[in-house]
């Protein structure tokens, strides 16, 4: 990613330029958001893949601007930057910019890493899904797949009535065939926090309790869920990289809000029949798992 970092070092040299440009940034007083993106534009743009409009892009970034106004110059520009590396939005959904006191900091999402994956030619659609006490399932792995897995989710029910999550589970079709399934229960996601995560074993050294796997275990569960889908899907350099910063941000500590949706999302319509899907600029509130409202996510780190 050095093209990255090559890009944020001249971006970073341009604003200290100015000569009244203060050492935090105050976009949101200062009323110039869309002037401050577009005297950037060129950095953002250029890093974007070709598929991702510009000009969407653009007005995204703009919107969670005010989110990050005692932020730093070069903590907002790294971030946005990120997010244009791989060509994720910055709405709460794909990424998010997080701020974290005075550091904006990059955080790619559960969709995120789902868009990334459906960048590969191959893969037809992505599932994940959350299993609670009174659905039905079962999962026999030496059956042939497909039908070595099989959930139905107890539609009748409410979340409540359907009981506790037991399990998340995530699965990707492949060319016409489905991947292994994923299958991550609530220990095995305590033990990925407790072995894997430097924000948590930071926040719990220091007395804390901002860490994502303490504000938002469920969204870290999912995430670490679609994490271990990636190693059983056609890979790529971008979901090596993204993972990578996905770690470089828990290494920072940040809190990191996001997203769950229990739903499959396929090539041609990434969205649930009836179901809007928010591009809230503000960070979204935690759901229950299972439920069809937008959550806190955050992911393993392995």
């Amino acid at each position: 990613m050095s093209d990255l970092k090559d890009r944020v070092k001249a971006a970073a040299a341009e604003d200290e330029q100015e000569p009244q440009q203060p050492g935090v940034l105050d976009i949101a007083a200062r009323d110039d958001h869309l002037k401050w993106l577009q005297s950037h534009g060129t950095y953002f743009t250029d890093a974007l893949p070709r598929h991702v409009d510009k000009a969407h892009f653009t007005a995204v970034a703009l919107s969670v601007l005010p989110n990050l106004k005692n932020c730093t110059n070069h903590s907002i520009m790294t971030s946005l930057l990120a997010c244009a590396r791989f060509g994720l939005e910055p709405d709460g959904r794909q990424a998010a910019i997080i701020p974290y006191k005075q550091t904006a900091t990059f955080q790619p999402m559960y969709q995120g890493y789902i868009e990334l994956m459906y960048r590969h030619p191959a893969v037809d659609t992505v599932h994940f899904g959350w299993i609670r006490e009174k659905d039905e399932w079962d999962f026999e792995p030496t059956a042939p797949s497909p039908r070595d897995f099989r959930h139905r989710p107890r539609v009748d029910l409410t979340d409540d009535e359907r009981g506790k999550v037991i399990l998340a589970y995530a699965f990707a079709w492949i060319g016409g065939h489905r991947s292994q399934v994923i299958m991550l229960n609530r220990p095995q996601a305590t033990e990925i926090r407790d072995k894997y995560s430097k924000g948590y074993a930071k926040a719990v050294r220091e007395g804390k309790t901002d860490s994502p796997w303490q504000t938002s275990f469920d969204a870290m569960w999912a995430k670490s869920c679609v994490r271990r889908l990636v190693k059983v899907v056609p890979t790529s350099t971008e979901l090596t990289e993204l993972i990578t910063a996905d770690d470089d941000a828990d290494d920072a500590g940040a809190a990191a809000p996001a997203v769950i949706r229990g739903t499959v999302l396929a090539r041609d319509d990434q969205s649930v029949a009836g179901e809007e899907q928010s591009q809230a600029a503000s960070w979204p509130q935690t759901a229950q798992p299972g439920s069809s409202s937008n959550a806190a996510e955050g992911g393993e780190t392995a």
